[in-house]
């Protein structure tokens, strides 16, 4: 029979033809025909993967809670919407692409061709994990289109290369690189981009009270465009009374549930990778659960330490989570082929490295809400390592570390190990920094600054918690945000129409937002003002054309740089100016209650003075 399959351990070593594959042999002819290519698992495998990665996808909900209770309560919708919803766009991503880059098998698109869909439906929950690590380390700052676009890229085109790699049968897997459950693939892979994500985006604005940005080269590199001011804290009066301190967590209970939601999903997340438990997979997946368990229960043992290294008389429950996480995601490289004494050991450095490394990023200040770097990187990188020192023959594996005696071949493994994690910490930063740029060029990637001030739920979401009705600080923070970008224009095209030589009607004297905003109290002027030539421009009619045109290029240039400033005040870079007039439309209306006004807001300046000069 043509799809007879012997099932394959990740750790190379295969299974003898059994009881439970011969019953797949006998159970094909009493199938319909249509269904006989279909029968290519046990039943007892295909319900054991689809439970299995059920649980794993659950995580998705308990990194939500925990995100959610780690940053201002106006972003907590937000968070959901994005665990949310990178899930489902991943989905798409990963059945047209993801699983065809993992192990070159491409997905049934009308009819059922014997295609293993319960291995799909497992490689998806692994895939889909990655991308979610991305999203706590950006939590409270980045737009949700941008973020959604990295996390589609993430699951259905750069965490497969990397599983083609290894799993699938790539180079990395024939050198004989050994990743049982995702340490360095999964947790290790996610923590790098997510690290790459948080230095590009930014800290928090109040996060470091004296927060340095970076200086020269590094500043363009990093895509950094504001001052120290702009993330030290509030920089007007206004946004002092918007602006709510950043706190460690907001809801400690909500917190140590998405930690229990993630312990659940996580024994699975291990248990899992056996890939079945018919022949004498059974025999590794117990093993692999009581690993875990054994390391995670090693995280208590790190925070006591940690507090008696610090004289701390307390445990903090953001601590507890870094080192859980820490402690917990060691095992997923290693539990297969360690003893539970050694998953034990390796959980407890985990903790410890993964309590250090907060520190660390903290130190440098870079900002990572939910200490996601710091749990998921070096442990996940640790427990891949430990494998070559710790592992030990068994029934289901006949690799030997170094401490077993394993000699030169465990010496030969060690280094394969190192290369593994090394080529795939580099791809992850540099794929991940990749994207990062072009969706920060293209579409801008950090979300505004009144966004972040006003509350994501809001500006992202429209779900308004009663707030910006009753505090007229936010609805002055929100207007001025929107009124700006509509001042500049309106500045460019009323010069255009001063030295144009069409002889139309002069420019309007402004827009109805224009109108509305000189009714708001004074504001404080932007952070750069017009060069003294294109001032002198504005003033003087009798000029050369030649020099018209030079000033008029001045005038753009510098226009451009000052909307970028006034992004970097807002934090935000337009990508659809009909979207955000709509946008802007929808909030003043709100706020304001105003009538509707004769021409569509939809209509850009340039499009309103077209119809000006087009009229007779």
């Amino acid at each position: 029979w043509e799809h007879q399959r012997i099932f394959t351990l990740r750790s190379g070593m295969a299974t003898d033809l059994l009881i439970d594959q011969a019953w797949i042999l006998k159970a094909v002819p009493s199938l319909p025909e249509h269904c006989q290519a279909a029968r290519i698992r046990h039943r007892t495998d295909t319900l054991y993967l689809c439970a299995m990665a059920l649980r794993v996808i659950g995580m998705q909900s308990g990194f939500g809670m925990l995100e959610a209770a780690y940053v201002r309560p106006m972003h907590a919708a937000n968070i959901m919407m994005k665990n949310l919803m990178d899930c489902l766009l991943g989905a798409l991503a990963y059945y047209f692409f993801g699983y065809y880059i993992s192990y070159g098998e491409e997905p049934a698109m009308i009819d059922d061709n014997g295609f293993d869909w319960s291995a799909w439906f497992l490689a998806f929950s692994y895939a889909t994990t990655t991308a979610t690590i991305d999203s706590g380390a950006l939590a409270g700052r980045v737009d949700f289109v941008s973020y959604l676009v990295l996390a589609v890229f993430m699951t259905g085109v750069v965490q497969p290369l990397a599983v083609h790699w290894t799993w699938g049968g790539g180079w990395l897997g024939r050198l004989g690189f050994v990743d049982f459950a995702g340490g360095a693939i999964v947790h290790g892979f996610g923590a790098t981009s997510a690290l790459v994500c948080a230095i590009c985006c930014g800290p928090r604005i109040g996060r470091f009270k004296n927060y340095r940005p970076w200086s020269g080269f590094l500043r363009w590199f990093f895509m950094e465009r504001g001052t120290a001011e702009f993330y030290r804290g509030p920089m007007t009066e206004v946004e002092r009374k918007v602006f709510l301190p950043i706190m460690p967590t907001h809801n400690p209970v909500q917190a140590l549930f998405g930690i229990f939601l993630l312990f659940n999903g996580f024994l699975a997340f291990n248990a899992a990778s056996t890939n079945a438990v018919t022949g004498i997979n059974d025999l590794l997946a117990a093993p692999a659960s009581v690993n875990t368990v054994m390391s995670t229960a090693s995280a208590s043992i790190a925070l006591y330490l940690t507090a008696l290294l610090q004289c701390h008389a307390h445990i903090s429950p953001v601590d507890l989570s870094t080192a859980f996480i820490g402690s917990m995601v060691s095992s997923a490289g290693c539990c297969d082929s360690v003893p539970p004494l050694f998953a034990f050991l390796t959980g407890l450095l985990a903790g410890l490295l993964a309590l250090g490394a907060a520190r660390l990023l903290e130190r440098h200040m870079i900002d990572d809400p939910v200490a996601a770097v710091a749990s998921h990187g070096l442990p996940g990188l640790l427990g891949v390592m430990s494998e070559a020192f710790f592992a030990k023959p068994s029934c289901v594996s006949k690799r030997r570390g170094l401490f077993f005696g394993g000699g030169q071949e465990a010496w030969k493994h060690l280094g394969v190990q190192l290369l593994g994690c090394l080529t795939l910490t580099a791809f992850s930063a540099a794929s991940t920094f990749a994207i990062v740029f072009l969706i920060d060029r293209i579409i801008g990637f950090r979300c505004s600054r009144a966004s972040e001030l006003i509350g994501l739920d809001f500006i992202e979401h429209g779900f308004d918690d009663g707030s910006l009705a009753t505090n007229p600080e936010k609805s002055y923070l929100q207007v001025h945000a929107v009124m700006e970008e509509q001042q500049m224009e309106s500045l460019v095209h009323k010069y255009k129409r001063r030295h144009s030589h069409d002889g139309g009607r002069p420019v309007d004297s402004g827009t109805p937002a224009e109108a509305q905003a000189q009714a708001l109290p004074p504001r404080e002027p932007p952070p750069k003002v017009l060069p003294v030539s294109v001032g002198k421009c504005l003033n003087e009619d009798s000029i050369s054309a030649k020099q018209q045109q030079k000033e008029l290029t001045a005038l753009q240039n510098h226009a451009k740089a000052l909307k970028r400033d006034i992004a970097v005040i807002r934090g935000d870079v337009v990508f659809s100016q009909d979207i955000r007039r709509r946008r802007s439309h929808m909030i003043l209306n709100s706020i304001f209650s105003f009538e509707e006004p004769a021409r569509p807001w939809s209509f850009s300046v340039k499009q309103q003075l077209k119809r000006q000069i087009s009229t007779p």
